[in-house]
């Protein structure tokens, strides 16, 4: 009988539960501000769409950083800042006066996102087992897939109560972040020489990990499909009359990830990325092309699956391959590598793919992300053709 060491320990737990709600906060108030900049400023739907860029650019930045200079910090040092810093900006929305405030507040919010999303999963890398890296990032991964689901739908039914329903949760959220923070253990790594030289110097390694960039090209491209369908996919199933689907579309796609993120983890710890990476290239392709071809509710929500499937799949199996080839002390970059990648993706995907909306339709924004998988897929396939040709 083989040993398999200890995965749900407590501060695994006590990390898990922090990104869940982390990610709560964080999809209900993307919900929320949307509605709020429109009621309360008159805004447009693109000036409203604007406060979704500055959290996503806040984020990009402090990943950039917090990937770098997080071990020099310190991790615990690190995780309370960026809690109390989410706790501040929660609790400031009920002071909101105009839009700039909103834009500001925004970016400073989305910063201390990144922060301490990058903490906890750079942490929570460094005490899962190596020998089950894969599944216990799967497992872990599926705290951001049950915030996807509980926070919109949060976002949008406590309004319906009272306008400031959703403030008040998430100032109470916010106040059990800072305190879950407080209980857990964080590990320490104490930078050596070579890493003290480094971090001084503005060379590209010093604040990207290069070794997870295969990767993370690869859940850039994904991250732009899926966009596309974070911000479409309620006007296209009006469109094509697939409204109910369309309005199902999100749970089937987090029950989707709740399957086999975790299965994928395992199979990734077993066999290898290749049993794992090409199944989830394959099933984005085929679910992107899904939905620009549905005529049915169940061709739309077969897409939501394969979607689930596949890109679902990225963010737990791409931090297990990101932090494959480094060392512990380069783990937080690795990890921040990869997030910046899918939030880059995410930011620019509905815009470039929006573009195509007024000349071509709906339908080929979906076909374009199909045709971007496709090009993960032989990009893929060129980076394992040239890895085997360079140690033959």
């Amino acid at each position: 009988m083989s040993f398999k060491e200890p995965l749900w320990t407590k501060d695994y737990i006590l990390n898990i539960v922090n990104n869940f709600l982390l990610f709560i906060i964080f999809y209900m108030l993307m919900v929320y501000t949307t509605s709020f900049a429109i009621s309360s400023f008159n805004a447009s739907v693109s000036e409203a769409g604007l406060a979704s860029g500055t959290f996503i650019l806040g984020a990009l930045v402090s990943r950039l950083f917090s990937g770098r200079y997080l071990d020099f910090v310190g991790r615990r040092k690190m995780l309370l800042f960026s809690a109390c810093l989410y706790l501040l900006s929660t609790v400031s929305y009920h002071f909101i006066m105009n839009m700039m405030f909103l834009l500001v507040l925004r970016f400073v919010q989305g910063a201390a996102y990144g922060m301490m999303s990058t903490v906890i999963a750079t942490e929570i890398t460094s005490i899962i087992p190596k020998s089950r890296r894969g599944e216990g990032i799967g497992y872990f991964t599926l705290s951001i897939t049950l915030g996807s689901a509980i926070g919109p739908f949060l976002g949008i039914t406590l309004p319906k109560i009272n306008p400031v329903y959703p403030l008040y949760f998430c100032d109470i959220i916010a106040v059990t972040i800072v305190i879950v923070s407080l209980a857990t253990k964080v590990h320490a790594i104490v930078p050596g020489f070579r890493q003290r030289v480094e971090v001084k110097s503005l060379r590209l390694r010093t604040f990207i990990e290069t070794t997870a960039l295969p990767i993370s090209f690869i859940g850039f491209l994904g991250a732009i499909g899926f966009a596309s369908i974070m911000s479409f996919i309620g006007t296209y199933s009006e469109v094509i009359d697939l409204a109910f689907a369309g309005s199902i579309f999100f749970i089937v796609y987090s029950l989707a990830c709740l399957v086999f993120r975790p299965l994928f983890g395992i199979l990734l710890d077993r066999y290898g990325n290749h049993v794992v990476i090409f199944p989830v290239l394959f099933a984005m392709i085929t679910g992107f092309m899904a939905i620009a071809l549905a005529d049915s509710s169940f061709t739309l929500l077969l897409g939501a699956v394969l979607v689930g499937t596949g890109y679902g799949s990225i963010p737990s199996a791409g931090q297990a391959i990101a932090v494959q080839k480094v060392k512990p002390n380069r783990f937080s970059l690795a990890t921040s590598t990869l997030y910046m990648s899918l939030d880059a993706g995410s930011g620019v995907g509905p815009y470039l793919l929006g573009m195509i909306v007024p000349v071509y339709g709906f339908r080929s924004v979906y076909v374009c992300a199909s045709l971007l998988a496709v090009v993960a897929l032989i990009f893929y396939c060129g980076n394992i053709f040239f890895s085997r040709k360079k140690n033959a």
